[in-house]
């Protein structure tokens, strides 16, 4: 049944069939709950047998918010109930206001119940945090390390909140929101305020200028001063660095003089840059005492105020370079900001994107070198930092010129592979894919859009309003009406119109219509009769072709004759030569020669405003025809001398006032006298503007000088740094500025060189044609390399089993060297059995029962459950384990022979050292059983596998390698359209927590499950449960995803394989786990595996010790509950032509909110989880390189080799920059380092591995040898004191290791060129390591050293 009632035209409900959505999600859910209930039952029944550290499964369930906010604080919540009064007031406010009322509504009831008023602020203060944060983060557990209550120099006592690092992963957001909270809370418990000293502020001064961390803003002291004096609250932290604060290291309230990396955190990511956030709520709850707030939230409000204010104001799309920034060796640059050649911009979103993913063409990646595959992250200049790659074939493919000459479009992979030898340069990257909610969720403004076959179609869709006008239209193309989709898509809305059924008509319509690639004759009546601009072929890039060019083109276009249906320049590639392509460019261009341009010696005009002719190296290399047809995009071969430009040349001529009259053009406009005029006045701005800037440089150089010596007189008064720039700068701003000798000339010159930037030739074009015309390129998208994708096991140590071995099983951690020794001597927790009562550090008694002799029996252990026992000394410690000693024999005997093998695996490997508090390892058989499927464990017991997060909201059976039937089996009953499940081709829809695994993956997994079936059968006595024997038989098993920085798995379901390197899944499953899609990985654990083998009391106690861990498991996805980037992801089937028209004026998106489709606008329907729609589709999700170049090529050398040869041949790429880039922050930072590192080493023992700092007079190791063997010398007694290793000493840092990038460094400077300053630089380096190494004063000379 479709959605009824529905009268907006921009409803996102439009054409949904809720009733079967509703039944769909409620059956999933159902399904579900009923095998997580069933895996929890087992679960259970292998926890009560006591073989574990907890007899109850140790991963709560949650369903929602509140539950998971209760069970993740369970032990500081010490059985105190909050989750219903959460949902109640979530019922009511949104998360920030419920996390603040109910923080203080906790504290205060924990006061009115006894607890003491520390611990009442603590417990409340955690409770609203863990709101903020949806309870899946480690943030109030760790983030906050302690509240204290402390005492101001009145005597009166204040509140100090104790941050710590893990307070990062909460967002700035939630680090401010936090500070608030806990004033809104001793406000409530009658604590008086923070008032600071000078040297409490002063400290937290010090500290920013220390601080060497990333911050994402660095406030200046003043506002330091500013936010330390007002805040009610004192930040405080915990000391994270190294650095030590000297000027102020010794303050009162303050524990230690190194640097509180969070207090840095919380003042300059939280109060300082979400100050508007933070006022939004202090101004409602109207919150006394936070007035200094404003200061901040309306710092940007007021310089834009002043920018608005300002007469002139640019159309410009601004350039962000900020991505170009240390550019990484071997991970090549893809474009520079906005730069020609580049990616095109297309907004939408295909359905293996959002969530800050984008979308290419697999040509396009192929193109990349492969260096792009999917998942591979990639830094973006805009709208956000960064993307993930996905494949789209209906997105434009990469543009390449061959060693023939011949200039092409590659649109699939399988073509460019083909010619990729023959290729010389990749002229134009291709198109990347951006839907409307990325621009929305970055809070950036829409830039404008390019006129492709989507906006084509939406101008259609609503020209064709009438049954004539579909009749014409199909004239027109050729078409039989039956061939396009029925109904009339642009009929006038009425009080008749079924919403429902026009909304389907207009989306059947706009798939059709950007199929449809219409000749010239028909692109060029379709926009006579229907006002649309042309597309495709026949819309060339205007904007790329500088003006200084045209004039010299329309007198190459006279002497072109028309034959075979092709315009033809007649020795218009006279004396080409494709090796010219492979010369570096020069880092500055000389005077033209034209006798050796190729091609027609026409004079281009000089450059308008800059010294040389725009774009001159393509004029040299390729000259005036050809490169006009390259930069126009116009595809073309040669025959002989001749060029051939076979498509987009009919546009061309038209554009430029020609027609077709037989075999050539003929002139029907006078476009050289416009193009000519248009050129006069710009010079003539041109002329204005370099006044006014040669004015401005004047004034600058006089306030420079007045600046400086009222600098210089405070200084000799003695004043401090601050005081003397402020003189500086009122001194300067003393002198005034008289403005621009003609105000109105150099405004009307300014607007002149705007719109020549923005609008380029086309305004001319227009002015000339009949034809409406669009740019076809208006923007470029500047991109480099970020990570590569991965798709691996969390394997790094390789770990069997979490048992402690120290170094007794040698430098792999082998057990088995252990067991050769017998006895272990090694710090782990103090337990007792309570059956025998003796000593045992497992969780069952591994003393074994003895017989009549008083020998033990092999395989018959006491059994026992142990219980731990803590010395009063060790109360308090961050571990409690002793030294104890263990046969780890005996123990791995036992525990083979109770499991019912043959032998232990050799290559079993075992921890150093246990970093638990109480220091309790897992039972042995654990895993031993690991180590027989080769299955690493992490640190909290789980085998875990990484993934990159990629987001798909649709799919095909066939592309995840399922059978239709076994999906229907599953819930998958209906296609995205609503038609009944029964071929793999059809278009599914995933519901929200199912997963696709990538399929290098599922071998893993089918050995995770047959050790977890082992696992149950022979250490718990119970039936298996998984029953796996290859990858298929994994699909509709339940599993854990979970990120790193966060504490809270989310239930998902294995439903499919994907040949790429990642994990595909929902955007609100990647948001439930607290993730985009920018190129992050999480991890996935089989559910079975975490309800069996997690716990907490394996957790490391260090801080940070209990993020990536699975506290507890979120089992039922909530849209309003996810982080709310989530809620930007565009949800639409196509844009309106509206949409496209307004992206031109580049207007912020929540201009357009109201009118657009995002999950946002469909929460409280189940149209927020089910019924979602993608503009592009692809034929397969996995399509593209399976790995990237990045991860296939073996040594760095050949990596940064394959940077700098792709950015040579990238038309978008200034491959010197990159060297430059490289060389400075890659090799010069590590030849340093390796410098420094080699004057500083120390020196190190072959034999016993002990380092000195100096070399010892001996010239030997006198440290004295620890033995190896039985009895007493296992435990390091010496026979004699005065033996000594006497072992060979050797340096740690090698000559080879300084020396290693000198060679490549000097290679890459020579092939590809550097800036001078980096040059010299390198230059210098490498004469200190040879002088390091070579004795300058014993030169050897040759008789040629005289001569």
């Amino acid at each position: 049944m479709i959605q009824k009632g529905a009268r907006d035209v921009h409803s996102p409900l439009l054409g949904l069939d809720i009733q079967r959505l509703e039944k769909e999600i409620n059956s999933y859910e159902d399904w579900m709950s009923e095998r997580t209930d069933e895996a929890y039952r087992i679960a259970e029944v292998a926890r009560s047998k006591g073989l574990d550290h907890s007899l109850d499964v140790e991963i709560p369930r949650a369903s929602d918010l509140a539950s998971r906010t209760e069970k993740l604080l369970i032990e500081h919540l010490e059985g105190a109930e909050v989750a219903e009064d959460i949902r109640k007031l979530l019922a009511e406010f949104d998360r920030e206001t419920t996390s603040i009322k109910m923080a203080t509504l906790v504290a205060k009831r924990f006061r009115e119940n006894g607890h003491d008023l520390r611990k009442s602020i603590d417990v409340g203060l955690r409770v609203g945090l863990a709101i903020l944060t949806e309870a899946v983060l480690v943030a109030p557990l760790e983030g906050i390390s302690e509240v204290r209550l402390l005492p101001n120099l009145d005597g009166s006592q204040f509140l100090s909140i104790h941050f710590a690092g893990p307070i990062r992963a909460a967002g700035g957001t939630a680090q401010a929101l936090a500070v608030l909270i806990g004033d809104m809370i001793r406000r409530e418990l009658n604590v008086d305020a923070y008032k600071p000293t000078d040297d409490e502020v002063e400290r937290v001064k010090e500290e920013f200028g220390l601080y060497r961390g990333n911050l994402q803003y660095r406030p200046p002291p003043e506002e330091v001063d500013t936010i330390i004096r007002a805040c009610p609250v004192m930040v405080n932290g915990e000391s994270t660095e190294d650095i030590e604060c000297a000027g102020y290291g010794r303050v009162r309230n303050i524990d230690e003089a190194r640097i509180r990396g969070g207090v840095l955190l919380v003042i300059g990511e939280g109060l300082c840059l979400k100050a508007p956030k933070v006022q939004r709520h202090t101004e409602r709850l109207k919150v006394p005492g936070w007035d200094f707030i404003s200061a901040f939230a309306n710092k940007n409000k007021d310089e834009a105020k002043e920018g608005d204010s300002k007469e002139f104001r640019s159309r410009r799309v601004p350039v962000i370079s900020k991505f170009m920034k240390d550019i990484i060796a071997g991970r090549p640059v893809f474009g520079a900001p906005l730069e020609p050649g580049g990616f095109r911009l297309r907004y939408g979103r295909a359905r293996p994107s959002g969530l800050a993913a984008g979308s290419c063409n697999a040509a396009t990646m192929a193109a990349m070198d492969d260096f792009i595959a999917v998942g591979t992250q990639m830094k973006i200049e805009r709208p956000g930092k960064a993307c993930a790659i996905t494949p789209c074939d209906i997105a434009e493919g990469p543009w390449a010129i061959l060693k023939s000459g011949q200039f092409r479009q590659y649109n699939d992979v399988d073509s460019f592979r083909k010619d990729r030898h023959e290729i010389s340069s990749i002229w134009d990257n291709g198109e990347l894919v951006l839907g409307y909610g990325e621009f929305m969720e970055n809070n950036k403004n829409l830039v404008p859009a390019a006129y492709n076959h989507d906006w084509w179609a939406a101008d259609l869709i609503d020209a064709l309003d009438s049954d004539q006008a579909v009749n014409e239209f199909c004239r027109i193309m050729g078409l039989e009406r039956d061939k396009l989709p029925k109904g009339t898509p642009g009929l006038p809305v009425n009080q008749d119109t079924e919403l429902n059924e026009r909304f389907h008509i207009r989306r059947l319509w706009r798939d059709s219509l950007i199929k449809l690639k219409p000749s010239w004759e028909s692109a060029r009546e379709i926009s006579i009769r229907f006002s649309t601009s042309l597309v495709g072929d026949n819309n060339p890039w205007w904007l790329d072709l500088p003006i200084e060019w045209v004039p010299a083109l329309i007198k190459s276009i006279e002497t072109a004759t028309i034959r075979d249906d092709c315009l033809r320049f007649i020795d218009g590639v006279k004396g080409w030569n494709p090796s010219k392509m492979d010369e570096l460019r020069p880092e500055k261009e000389g005077e033209l020669d034209y006798d050796s341009i190729p091609g027609p010696n026409i004079m281009v005009d000089s450059g308008i405003f800059t010294e040389d002719i725009p774009s001159t190296w393509v004029l040299r290399i390729h000259g005036l025809v050809k490169g006009c047809a390259l930069m126009l995009g116009l595809e073309h071969h040669h025959e002989g001398d001749d060029l051939i430009i076979t498509k987009g040349w009919e546009a061309l001529l038209d554009g430029l006032g020609y027609t077709i009259q037989g075999k050539a053009p003929l002139k029907v406009e006078d476009a050289t006298s416009v193009f000519r005029d248009r050129i006069s006045e710009l010079r003539n701005a041109a002329v204005s503007l370099s006044k006014e800037k040669l004015r401005k440089h004047e004034l600058e150089k006089e306030r420079s000088a007045v600046r400086i010596a009222a600098e210089t007189n405070a200084r000799q008064r003695g004043l401090g740094i601050a005081e003397t720039d402020r003189i500086g700068r009122e001194a300067a701003e003393k002198l005034p500025d008289p403005g621009p000798e003609d105000p109105e000339d150099f405004l009307r010159a300014q607007i002149l060189e705007d719109d020549h930037f923005v609008d380029g030739i086309i305004t001319q074009i227009r002015s000339i044609s009949r034809l409406r015309w669009e740019h076809s390129a208006p923007v470029r998208i500047g991109c480099r390399m970020g990570r590569p994708e991965k798709s691996a096991p969390r394997e790094k140590p390789t770990v069997h089993s979490l048992f402690p071995i120290g170094l007794s099983g040698g430098n792999q951690r082998l057990i088995s060297n252990s067991a050769e020794q017998k006895d272990l001597r090694i710090e782990m927790g103090v337990r007792f059995c309570v059956i025998c009562d003796k000593k045992s550090p497992m969780i069952n008694c591994h003393h074994r029962k003895t017989d009549e002799f008083g020998e033990g029996k092999p395989g018959e252990i006491c059994g026992g459950r142990t219980e731990l026992r803590v010395s009063s000394e060790k109360q308090n410690s961050r571990r409690r384990g002793e030294l104890q000693t263990v046969r780890i024999d005996n123990l791995l005997e036992d525990a083979r022979i109770s499991l019912g093998l043959d032998r232990v695996p050799k290559r079993m490997k075992g921890l150093k050292k246990l970093m638990s508090k109480n220091q309790t390892p897992e039972p042995i058989e654990k895993g031993i059983l690991r180590a027989k499927y080769e299955l690493p464990v992490f640190r909290d017991g789980t085998i875990r596998f990484d993934m990159s997060d990629v987001p798909v909201t649709h799919f095909t059976p066939e592309e995840v390698g399922v059978d239709w039937a076994q999906l229907k089996h599953l819930g998958y009953t209906h296609d995205c359209f609503g038609n009944e499940l029964h071929g793999n081709d059809q278009m599914l829809e995933i519901f929200p927590q199912d997963f696709i695994l990538a399929r290098n993956g599922a071998e893993y997994f089918v050995r995770a499950a047959q050790y977890i079936d082992e696992l149950l059968v022979r250490f718990y006595g119970m039936e298996p449960y998984y029953h796996v024997e290859k990858p298929e038989d994994l699909v509709g098993h339940l599993i854990c995803a979970l990120a790193p920085h966060t504490s809270g798995g989310v239930l998902s379901r294995l439903i499919g394989f994907t040949d790429s390197s990642g994990g595909y899944a929902h955007p609100l499953f990647h948001a439930a786990k607290r993730r985009n899609c920018d190129g992050d990985e999480d991890a996935i654990m089989l559910l079975m595996d975490g309800l069996l083998n997690f716990s907490r009391e394996i957790l490391p106690s260090n801080r940070g010790g209990k993020m990536d861990a699975p506290l507890v498991l979120t089992t039922k996805l909530n849209p309003t509950e996810v982080d709310k980037e989530a809620l930007n992801v565009d949800s639409a089937w196509h844009y309106e032509r509206w949409f496209y028209e307004a992206t031109l004026n580049q207007p912020h998106p929540k201009v357009l909110s109201d009118r657009m489709d995002f999950i946002e606008r469909r929460l409280g329907s189940v149209a927020a989880v089910r019924g979602l729609g993608y503009t592009h589709s692809t034929k397969s999700m996995s399509e593209g390189p399976a790995l990237s170049a990045y991860k296939t090529l073996e040594t760095m050398i050949d990596k940064m080799n394959g940077q700098l040869t792709l950015g040579h041949r990238l038309r978008g790429v200034d491959v010197r920059t990159v060297a430059s880039s490289v060389v400075r922050s890659h090799f010069l930072p590590d030849l340093r380092g390796n410098l420094v590192a080699f004057t500083r080493q120390k020196v190190r023992c072959l034999k016993c591995g002990h380092s000195y700092r100096r070399m010892p007079l001996a010239g030997k190791c006198i440290q004295p040898p620890k033995l190896t063997g039985r009895g007493m010398s296992a435990f390091g007694i010496r026979k004699s004191e005065s033996d000594m290793c006497n072992g060979n000493l050797a340096l740690t840092v090698t000559e080879g290791a300084v020396r290693k990038y000198i060679k490549v460094t000097e290679h890459v400077m020579e092939t590809y060129g550097v800036d001078q300053y980096t040059r010299q630089n390198i230059e210098w380096l490498a004469e200190s390591v040879e002088s390091l190494f070579n004795n300058d004063n014993a030169k050897q000379l040759s008789l040629s050293d005289f001569l």
